[in-house]
């Protein structure tokens, strides 16, 4: 019997060099893609989310230009102001606003003087515009009226009308800018905090102009 072997189709031959760029391109194209998801894994990123564009932070700088701003800038109580320097006090609003010409430089809550102390006492401190006579430090304070007489020490003395004018005020209990200045507040200075005083005395000039204000 006559062995029949059937024909098989030979099959074309590779180039040697087209293999070898095949594994060339298959290998780099792992390496990159492998070392692309490393470095997302170590930022955190998703590779879902780093195939969104990210947007730019520059929308927000404008905002907040306008916030500086508005916390810099010059309130309507010195805008007015033609001197130098002024110490503005309003006592409806027991305020005080140091101005540099129309620059707002510090303000602080103060207390003004006691319109209904007890025994019908009117210790309001004045309205009007003074100036500041004299500068002193670490002296005493007294007087007397029908509800007795007072001896008080402060560090800091600016007075500006007669026997009124800018102290601290170790012994109030009450807040600054409170409303109990109505009965328990000065009488007549505008006391000051301690920290803004101190503050003031090297700040104002003997000659600083002083505005009351109701």
């Amino acid at each position: 019997m006559k062995l029949v072997i059937p024909h098989l189709r030979k099959v074309p031959e590779l180039p040697l060099l087209a293999v070898v760029g095949v594994l060339f391109l298959a290998v780099v194209g792992t390496f990159i893609l492998g070392g692309r998801a490393a470095e997302l894994r170590e930022s955190g990123v998703t590779a879902a989310e780093a195939a969104v564009p990210r947007r730019t932070q520059q929308l927000s700088l404008p905002a907040l230009a306008s916030a500086t701003t508005a916390q810099s800038a010059v309130g309507p109580n010195c805008a007015e102001n033609g001197a130098s320097k002024l110490l503005l006090v309003s006592i409806s609003q027991q305020h005080l606003w140091a101005c540099d010409g129309t620059r707002l430089v510090k303000d602080t809550a103060v207390t003004t003087g006691a319109p209904n102390a007890p025994k019908g006492v009117d210790d309001s401190t004045p309205t009007g515009s003074w100036h500041v006579y004299s500068k002193q430090t670490n002296r005493y304070l007294s007087g007397c009226d029908v509800n007795g007489c007072w001896h008080d020490y402060v560090q800091y003395w600016l007075p500006f009308d007669g026997s009124v004018g800018f102290h601290d005020a170790s012994w109030q209990t009450f807040p600054f800018g409170s409303s109990e200045y109505r009965t328990d507040g000065s009488h007549g200075c505008v006391h000051l905090p301690a920290d803004f005083i101190s503050w003031l005395y090297a700040w104002a000039p003997v000659g600083t102009t002083v505005t009351v204000e109701a």
